[in-house]
């Protein structure tokens, strides 16, 4: 199996894996900060790819659209599963949201996978009102919670 992996794969990660090839974006790297997680990585014969520009800017509209609490390394990676048809292997609950909304097979590493796909409403911190984007409109404040619904 041909697998995107997130860091959390190589951090918590055993020595032996069925992954036939592993790959990530050059981000997820830099997140690799200890010896032993740099190690794992090398014996996971882990390589840095990066995703075309259509998938990126497909994961990034999608994610934009539910208001996903996704980073743009998460992004990249799942643009990477999505563009090489890979399995994304992540415990990432908000990356796994993003990948069953975007039809991107997906598994889990550590914990169980989510149980429904998810959106999330932008909610000022400070007056509450549902917001687009900062500041709120209302009261100024740039203070902003996702409270979380059904996706469609």
């Amino acid at each position: 199996m041909e697998v995107a992996v997130d860091a959390n794969v190589v951090i918590h990660g055993r020595r032996s894996n069925s992954f036939e090839k592993a790959y990530t974006v050059p981000e997820i790297f830099a997140e690799l900060e200890s010896k032993e997680a740099q190690r794992k990585a090398d014996t996971m014969d882990l390589k840095p790819r990066e995703p075309t520009e259509k998938s990126l800017k497909l994961v990034e509209e999608t994610s934009e659209k539910i208001n996903s609490p996704t980073s743009h390394e998460d992004e990249k990676l799942a643009a990477l599963a999505h563009s090489r048809e890979l399995t994304l292997v992540t415990d990432d609950k908000a990356l796994q949201n993003l990948a069953e909304i975007l039809d991107i097979d997906y598994t889990s590493y550590m914990d169980e996978e989510i149980e429904e796909a998810l959106e999330w409403e932008l909610v000022c911190g400070n007056c509450g009102k549902e917001i687009s984007s900062q500041p709120c409109p209302r009261c100024g404040s740039e203070m902003i919670q996702r409270k979380a619904r059904s996706y469609n």
